[in-house]
């Protein structure tokens, strides 16, 4: 079954679209929702690929919700997309169109003169964008599971984050529309070149550009004087780059960047326990705290009330913790040491070794973009013979993560080269295993290669009775494309070979409360 187009979805009833010119005379399609009451307002902009009227985005209601605080709403759909004129690639032209945007905003009867812009994911990137742009009248952004350079999405220390790029290279970016896929995509496919062309009929230069290194384009120097809210998710896969990014501006200006911290993945779903379903948050606690940011730095409504970092510690059933900054100043480092006979402690460490085969891979159980939707519980895994899993003795009393994770160690294979994955799981008292964090990393020779694998960061409660866990694989499919064992490039290969990783040395690093 090949991938369908989507139709674009009508223009809201309670919206005018526009078609407002660029620098360049294309013209991008532009939503504008105007409050009941009143006739100049603060305006809140967003710039989207993903189709600025589609259900899955809700701007039409998350537009009511601010119309009804007193707030014009601008959604647009960014170049080449949807309605917008424009052509194709992608991601460079944002900061352009972003300021010419503000531009026409600031010039309409409506605007107050002030803009701020919100969003997710891409159009959290193309608020960084359009700050960079330097226009005067944006005054404070709050971008959500974001950031701003997204090179760093196609590349996880050399190794290609395969499901992820394919699923957003169909979707998104085959053409100006948008695609869906009612089935899986065949994984069996090889090479793995014929991808795309299997499931759309055509090929798609921007994921085969990708496949071999290329970058996007997608990054913007970060400006620290506009004021931002940073939401950020423990389990979202852009979580690396959106805590760089808050660092960042930090550091180039002087203007307030708050982080809040959540237990969250991309989608913004909230951890909960295995056995309990999922629920809609409502969009009343998805958009207040943006609502008091934008009143503040918009509006000058009073004071703003929170410390500069807001984070949540997972499974401790607390409400948010404040902090000056990021990992929490109190936190320590503290390390275990993997042995081979599958002990994680702090006594010694031991060879781990396993055989590597291209051709039955590892499986990647999670969902690259919404883990916590459907959180998968890992344990058949864990127990593959390829799989080395170390784990520590039941804790007696909680133990508090908060901060960075890594995996030190040196590697040996019978291959010029190697990947290696790596997760963080809670083992349950009953034996269930659930991720709380992973990476990859491609590691080179001459043998023994030492290697640091970035797991990403995290603020978790291992809670009584529980146990920490650390899994070693060369493979983890499809979310990263696998190895093929030999000197072929994985995009391209069509023969394969075993492979007999080793690892000696290895220490989880961590920081504990």
């Amino acid at each position: 079954m090949r991938a369908k187009r989507r139709a674009p979805a009508p223009v809201p009833a309670q919206a005018r679209e526009h078609r407002v010119p660029m620098s360049d005379g294309v013209r991008l399609a532009t939503d504008v929702y105007l409050p009941a009451r009143g006739s100049r307002w603060p305006v809140l902009l967003t710039r989207i690929p993903y189709d600025k009227a589609a259900p899955e985005c809700r701007i039409p209601d998350l537009a009511r919700w601010f119309t009804e605080h007193g707030y014009a709403v601008v959604a647009q759909d960014v170049r080449g997309k949807v309605r917008s004129e424009g052509e194709l690639p992608p991601f460079r032209a944002e900061a352009a169109d972003g300021y010419a945007t503000i531009d026409w905003i600031t010039g309409q009867s409506w605007c107050d003169g002030t803009v701020g812009m919100f969003g997710n994911s891409y159009y959290g990137f193309t608020q960084w964008a359009a700050a960079s742009s330097g226009h005067p009248a944006l005054r404070a952004i709050a971008p959500r599971v974001s950031s701003a350079d997204l090179d760093a999405v196609l590349d996880r220390q050399g190794v290609f984050p395969l499901e992820l790029a394919a699923v957003w290279a169909l979707e998104t970016w085959s053409d100006r529309e948008l695609y869906e896929y009612a089935d899986a995509l065949d994984w069996s496919v090889r090479p793995l070149a014929k991808l795309l062309p299997e499931a759309l009929g055509f090929g798609n230069p921007l994921l085969e550009e990708w496949a071999h290194g290329g970058r996007t384009g997608a990054a913007y120097p970060v400006r620290g004087d506009i004021p931002a809210l940073h939401l950020g998710g423990h389990f979202d896969f852009l979580q690396r780059g959106h805590l760089a990014t808050w660092r960042a501006a930090r550091s180039a200006g002087r203007a307030p960047q708050y982080l809040l911290l959540d237990a969250v993945d991309h989608g913004w779903t909230a951890l909960r326990e295995p056995d309990e379903p999922w629920s809609d948050p409502g969009i009343e606690n998805y958009l207040a705290p943006l609502l008091e940011f934008f009143d503040h730095h918009l509006r000058g409504l009073g004071e703003y009330p929170h410390p500069p970092v807001r984070w949540r510690l997972a499974r401790s059933g607390e409400g948010l913790r404040a902090a000056e900054t990021w990992p929490p100043p109190e936190s320590a480092p503290r390390s275990w040491l993997l042995d081979g006979s599958g002990a994680l402690g702090e006594r010694q460490a031991t060879a781990l070794e396993w055989v590597h085969d291209p051709a039955d891979p590892v499986p990647s159980l999670v969902d690259p973009y919404v883990p916590l939707v459907e959180p998968p519980e890992e344990s058949v895994v864990h127990e593959r013979a390829d799989v080395r899993a170390c784990t520590t003795e039941p804790f007696a009393a909680p133990l508090d993560l908060a901060g960075p994770v890594e995996l030190r160690g040196e590697v040996s294979a019978h291959a010029p080269s190697a990947d290696l994955m790596v997760t963080l799981a809670d083992v349950y008292p009953d034996g269930r295993a659930f991720r709380i964090l992973d990476g990859a990393a491609r590691v080179t020779g001459p043998w023994p290669s030492p290697v640091r694998v970035d797991l990403g960061e995290t603020g978790y409660r291992m809670r009584p009775g529980h146990r920490l866990r650390v899994t070693l694989a060369g493979s983890a499919f499809p979310r990263y494309a696998p190895h093929p064992g030999n000197e072929q490039h994985f995009w391209t290969a069509t023969e394969t070979s075993t492979s007999t990783i080793r690892v000696t040395g290895a220490e989880l690093r961590c920081q504990v409360l």
